[in-house]
């Protein structure tokens, strides 16, 4: 029995002392923001084309939207600064009709390519970011003006393009799944600004008007990060 009990110690002793020296384990890092990455995004878009045609003209526009996007992060304490670029495939269009006194006019704007290039600011807490951005956007916008006479004649249409750059401001909040993978919902607003869009008819000058677009954007998107 006292052999027993001494083997039983001497035992318990060797466990406790490997215990004892056995390293511990390294302790987890820190989740950290910074480092690159890409992503899709959808949304839906809305806005309004002002026309300066007619004495005045708007254009209530809305649409979907889908693309990319890629950028940079860098996190110091809670604070993280980035740089990100966006390009997506838009659906944004609209239309308006009305009487012209010999006929009826109906102008129509939409827009089919879009992107931007934006400064992101935010606060981390852990997993969680909320941040603003602030940038340039960039649209391709299509633009018809169809008449349509009260009695016989042709229906005639006139139609122009134009490529708008302006400013984009935005909000929005992301989380991390994991070291890679986060999500995110944004809402951006747009202002293009005026530009002077010459409308052709068969080749030929129909006439010139300022056009005026504003958007509005909520998306949500996933990302992935290197």
């Amino acid at each position: 029995m006292k052999g027993q009990l001494l083997a039983s110690a001497a035992l318990a002793a060797l466990a406790t002392s490997s215990a004892l020296a056995a390293p511990a384990p390294p302790p987890m890092a820190p989740f950290t923001w910074s480092g690159c990455y890409v992503g899709v995004h959808a949304g839906l878009d809305w806005g309004t084309s002002h026309w300066s045609a007619y004495d005045g003209v708007n254009i209530d526009t809305s649409g979907g939207i889908g693309g990319a996007q890629a950028g940079c992060n860098y996190q110091v304490q809670n604070f993280v600064l980035g740089v990100e670029g966006e390009i997506w495939g838009s659906g944004l269009t609209g239309s308006t009709s009305f009487s012209d006194g010999e006929g009826t006019e109906t102008l129509k704007s939409s827009s089919d390519v879009a992107g931007d290039l934006a400064a992101r600011f935010g606060y981390a807490i852990d997993h969680a970011l909320v941040f603003g951005k602030i940038g340039v956007a960039w649209a391709h916008y299509k633009f018809s003006d169809t008449h349509v006479p009260d009695f016989e004649g042709i229906t005639e249409t006139a139609t122009g393009a134009a490529t708008y750059n302006g400013l984009l401001l935005g909000v929005g909040v992301e989380y991390a799944l994991d070291a890679h993978w986060s999500l995110k919902g944004e809402y951006d607003y747009i202002n293009y600004g005026s530009k002077n869009v010459p409308l052709y008819y068969n080749g030929n000058l129909a006439y010139i008007t300022s056009i005026r677009n504003v958007e509005n954007i909520v998306k949500v998107g996933a990302n992935y990060r290197f």
